[in-house]
């Protein structure tokens, strides 16, 4: 080499060094003792400033103006999504096609009070959630109105002929429907119903006298061949008002309602940040559709997916963050059917898809919808690392967001035209309810963000200017904070947050301890010793969870043996916590010796279901719809069963969702392992709720006998 080409090999070298010195390093790093995050804090405050609310806002408005439960309106609404997450630079955006079928579509819903003032009630142009999604075309004038009250009972109806006419009513629209239409007659129905019944805890029916309700008219109520009826949905006053002209004398009305249900099809928007390990992903999920307006429910999520996804590739395309490890998989879809679909076409992937992380309902207002900010716990039998990220995020956020004028500005998370309400975020026991239960249930671990309760829910009152831009940036960043953690773990980071599991995973099994001592401590003597054992259970199924939680690191890259120690260290405290609980029966001088099992206890111990490959989607409800009548008895008994613990768990105080379609999450719990009492018992642990074995046998029987499971280890 001559001694003139010496340089420009030296400035070669240099500019390497300098492109290696310069190029991003991993977010995460040894647990912040300012933060208490695995995440570097340079890292925290670039998530922090790089994201917005304020633009999450623009976007919750512009989705607010599609009626998104039609199929033109969410046609549009995912033409939008692809072009704004284009514009994002989110990568291989397609629309998914869903399979054809039936697509419900209005094209005019009005309602008038005929005579010589005539004056319309509601209309479909004006408002779309007030004719119901599923309403059948209708033309009719100087219809009789006859008010019903509730309209679900046959007393509702004594001494009153309500064939060929309309039917005001305030109850649950599908008991309405079936009795007034089906039963009596009816050619429709005009409803002030407003309040699901999971939602009766936290309003009810007139507490906001101006909201219209959201329902659907299913076809699956009316027997094959009849006309589908009309459901026009009005507000509480709307409806006061029509009854007050009632008792005043005859109300004559018109209506004129034309449908169609054209065979087309639905579209998930998917899209990926590409990750340098192939076959792993990270989910990310919002569903798209729902009502107009829909503003927190879902157009939040939707919108908050989408300037994720633009905060991600903003710092990456500045070097602030390298590429991800693992791809992030983003999609926009109708909630449950459209996760359903895409796991029918991607699940059997060879992709590793270590979690999920979903978005919807997370900018009602905290103070004008009397709401709080919900993160929730998987549950306890997908134990994952996504728990300890999310708990150490919500500490984080919690501590420097508690107040309006914090004094660290830089971990101060608002926006320019929001509130600046005191955060008050919280770790949600696992509750069903939206897609993050469909990824459990296929066992992958899902996370969901929240807002909840919302004075708004599934009315006319979900509108933008009850979502706050604040909230809004919060989630996000919550969001942002998981999903960095999951997407770019590896090796050192993935070995870090091993020690965060650990940390965070001792919390958690301490108050399992102290709520099985509590629990048993409050039995008396007599039954001390056949409650001993759920008692134990619970230790062992808070413990069996975290060891679980720490094993999941090892798939990200954190080095075997320390966690391994971390693992034992796990075993040996809970040797010492059940001797706690040993101790505590000795110390009341009871046996904590269990009495000889029942028979249906041993046949619950000897039955261990395992669900079929290509059923872990299959439901409760499909089973009891295929039963033949001969099972009907069978069927009635776990029905029977699983209304009495959502009694006995809503007067506990328990969330209405904790309990959600409770057959299938005690279902996910069959992996081949347990056995049916084993269930029973971390069902226990997780409910607080000792379900009765013989219920528990018959479900698990029926599943079997419907094909969803098998026996077998």
């Amino acid at each position: 080499m001559t001694s003139r080409a010496k340089p420009f090999v030296l400035l070669a070298l240099l500019a390497s060094l300098s492109a290696s010195a310069q190029a991003p390093s991993s977010p995460l790093a040894p647990i912040s003792p300012t933060t208490g995050l695995v995440l570097r804090d340079d890292v925290v405050r670039a998530l922090i400033q790089e994201s917005s609310g304020d633009r999450i806002h623009d976007g919750v408005q512009r989705l607010s103006l599609l009626a998104r439960d039609s199929l033109d309106g969410y046609s549009e609404a995912a033409a939008w999504m692809k072009s704004a997450a284009e514009a994002a630079g989110l990568q291989d955006v397609r629309l998914e096609a869903m399979k054809d079928g039936p697509q419900w579509r209005a094209t005019r819903g009005e309602l008038w009070v005929a005579g010589p003032h005539r004056y319309q009630v509601t209309s479909y142009a004006d408002l779309p959630m007030s004719l119901a999604a599923g309403s059948g075309s209708f033309e009719g004038t100087d219809l009789d109105l006859v008010d019903v009250g509730m309209g679900t009972q046959d007393s509702d109806y004594a001494g009153k002929d309500v064939k060929g006419k309309v039917v005001l009513t305030q109850g649950p629209f599908s008991a309405t429907l079936r009795n007034a239409v089906v039963k009596y007659g009816a050619v429709g129905l005009v409803s002030s119903y407003s309040t699901p019944p999971w939602d009766a805890p936290h309003r009810m029916d007139g507490d906001f006298p101006e909201q219209v309700g959201w329902a659907g008219v299913p076809r699956s109520l009316f027997p094959q061949g009849m006309r589908m009826p009309f459901l026009f949905m009005v507000s509480d006053r709307r409806g006061r008002e029509l009854r007050t002209q009632l008792r005043e004398g005859p109300v004559k009305v018109d209506v004129s309602v034309a449908t169609q249900a054209p065979t087309g099809h639905l579209s998930i928007v998917s899209g990926v940040i590409p990750g340098t390990h192939a076959g792993e992903e990270v989910v990310l999920t919002a569903h798209l559709d729902h009502y107009k307006p829909g503003a927190n429910d879902n157009a939040s999520g939707s919108a908050t997916l989408l300037e994720l996804v633009r905060t991600y590739t903003a710092l990456i395309r500045r070097g602030v963050l390298p590429p991800p490890v693992r791809t992030l998989r983003v999609l926009w879809l109708p909630e449950f059917e459209g996760t359903r679909e895409w796991f029918a076409h991607h699940g059997a992937e060879p992709v590793r898809r270590v979690a999920q992380f979903n978005f919807d309902m997370l900018g009602a207002s905290l103070t004008r919808s009397h709401s709080r900010f919900l993160v929730s716990y998987t549950p306890d039998w997908n134990g994952s690392f996504v728990n300890a990220v999310s708990e150490s995020t919500v500490d984080f956020m919690n501590r420097f967001n508690s107040v309006a004028y914090p004094p660290r500005k830089d971990f101060r998370i608002g926006s320019v035209t929001g509130s600046r309400d005191p955060l008050d975020a919280h770790m949600d026991r696992y509750s069903r309810g939206s897609d993050h239960q469909i990824f459990n249930d296929y066992g992958i671990p899902g996370v969901a963000y929240s807002t909840w309760p919302d004075d708004g829910y599934h009315t006319s009152g979900d509108r933008p200017e009850n979502v706050d831009p604040t909230q809004l940036h919060r989630t996000v960043f919550a969001g942002l904070a998981g999903v960095t953690v999951a997407a770019w773990a590896e090796g050192p980071g993935a070995l870090e947050l091993s020690r965060l599991v650990a940390v965070h995973g001792a919390k958690r099994v301490a108050e399992d301890e102290f709520r099985a001592r509590r629990d048993l401590a409050a039995k008396p003597d007599a039954e001390v010793p056949g409650f001993a054992r759920l008692a134990r259970a619970a230790v062992r199924a808070g413990y069996q969870r975290e060891r679980d939680a720490l094993r999941s690191c090892l798939p990200l890259g954190a080095p075997a043996e320390p966690v391994k120690g971390l693992v034992r260290a796990l075993e040996n405290a809970e040797e010492q916590a059940l001797a706690r609980l040993e101790a505590d029966g000795k110390a009341r001088k009871v046996s904590l010796k269990e009495p000889a099992p029942s028979e249906a206890e041993r046949r619950a111990r000897a039955f261990t279901p395992r669900r079929v490959k290509g059923q872990e989607l299959a439901s409760f409800d499909d089973v009891e719809r295929g039963a033949a009548p001969e099972s009907k008895a069978r069927v009635d008994t776990v029905k029977s069963a699983m209304n009495t613990a959502a009694t006995a768990l809503r007067e506990r105080g328990e969330s209405e969702l904790r309990f959600y379609q409770l057959a299938d999450a005690l279902a996910s719990y069959a992996d081949g392992k347990r056995s049916v009492a084993d269930i029973r018992d971390a069902a226990y642990a997780e409910y607080g709720y000792v379900f009765p074995v013989e219920a528990l046998l018959e479900l698990f029987g029926l599943l079997e006998q419907g094909g969803i499971m098998t026996r077998g280890r």
